[in-house]
């Protein structure tokens, strides 16, 4: 481990003097070099740790007092820069959206600066390291702690500009005086890109009252179809619309698979990249009529009037799928002609 526990305290009692870190949690930081902290094991193989604090402006930072301390800026843009300091504990000052729980609707503003996270960045792809970071799932069950997962198998976290390969993201029981922050462990090198490459918010907690807002679903009015959903022998609708309240019940099994997609299904349908959150929204409300399930289209209408999409559009969207379904249906003809052809029936 590069990290200089020794000096960590005098990073964090510079922070606290420049009132850019509660001295409440100047005082816990600590805990995560101490022998008792659960991840104590993943902490020998880090690389480095950060501390990821909110503030109304990263521009009215007092950047010279920080340089002057040691502090190396990395990774900077407009509402957003790290600084990187030798004892190998880094500071990231961050004045733009870094969680899902900040684009939940009136919710109350909390004081500034205020510590979002801490992270433990092991960086090295080795088997050792490896082993270590999928240990977290399992300590965090064992523990009491929610976790939450990003990326892995093909596809990397992106936060902003920068990319990582995995990270597990863990959130203290209930009552734990010692922490009560997320925690983030990345795993793999930190890639930096020069141009934006979207954003993996950080999960909200699933304990949060509010977490299934956050999440991929979000809420939605669940009446337009339960006359035409089809029903089993005993008159039983398939497609109950209160079921879309359960979806999140069906993560409680496989749930570290769950836990990958509902990851990878936030960042593809809720997350601004390339296409805006609206485009997205009307993409996916016209394959959930491609694909027949009414708890999507219900989701996503709701989804898609939230984010600005009008009545034309989202009926636009409607029929380009229906345009799309039947020519799907029709040009598969060639292969009824195929058929003819060999046949005699047709020449």
């Amino acid at each position: 481990m590069s990290i200089r526990g020794d000096k960590v305290r005098h990073t964090l009692d510079f922070f606290r003097d420049l009132e850019l870190l509660s001295a409440e949690d100047a005082g816990r930081v600590p805990w995560m070099f101490d022998a008792a902290f659960p991840f104590a094991a993943q902490m020998q193989f880090a690389d480095s740790v950060h501390l990821h604090m909110k503030v109304p402006d990263t521009a009215r930072l007092p950047r010279d007092a920080i340089l002057n301390a040691g502090g190396k800026p990395e990774s900077e843009q407009d509402g957003y820069v790290k600084f990187a300091f030798p004892a190998g504990v880094n500071m990231i000052f961050s004045s733009i959206p870094v969680a899902e729980d900040d684009r939940l609707s009136g919710a109350a503003a909390t004081p500034e600066p205020l510590l979002d996270h801490a992270g433990i960045d092991m960086r090295r792809e080795a088997a050792d390291v490896r082993r270590q970071f999928d240990a977290v799932v399992d300590i965090a069950a064992r523990d009491g702690w929610r976790h939450v997962g990003q990326g892995g198998a093909d596809r990397a976290v992106y936060c902003c500009h920068t990319q990582v390969r995995e990270k597990h993201w863990v959130y203290p029981p209930s009552g734990l005086r010692t922490w009560t922050r997320p925690l983030e462990f990345a795993f793999g090198p930190l890639i930096v890109h020069a141009g934006k490459m979207g954003c993996d918010l950080r999960p909200i907690d699933p304990a949060h009252p509010r977490a299934r807002e956050a999440g991929c679903c979000g809420t939605a009015s669940h009446d337009a179809h339960a006359d035409a959903a089809p029903t089993a022998a005993d008159g039983k609708s398939y497609y109950d619309p209160g079921d879309l309240q359960r979806f999140a019940e069906v993560g409680r099994y496989a749930s570290a698979t769950m836990d990958k997609f509902w990851a990878y299904f936030g960042a593809a349908t809720s997350q601004p990249g390339a296409l805006s959150v609206r485009e997205k929204a009307l993409i996916a409300l016209a394959v959930a009529h491609a694909k027949q399930c009414p708890y999507c289209i219900d989701s996503f209408t709701s989804k898609c009037l939230d984010s600005g999409a009008d009545a034309e559009q989202m009926h636009e969207a409607l029929h380009v799928a229906a345009a799309m379904a039947a020519g799907i249906d029709l040009v598969h003809g060639v292969q009824m002609q195929s058929a003819m052809r060999a046949k005699g029936a047709i020449k």
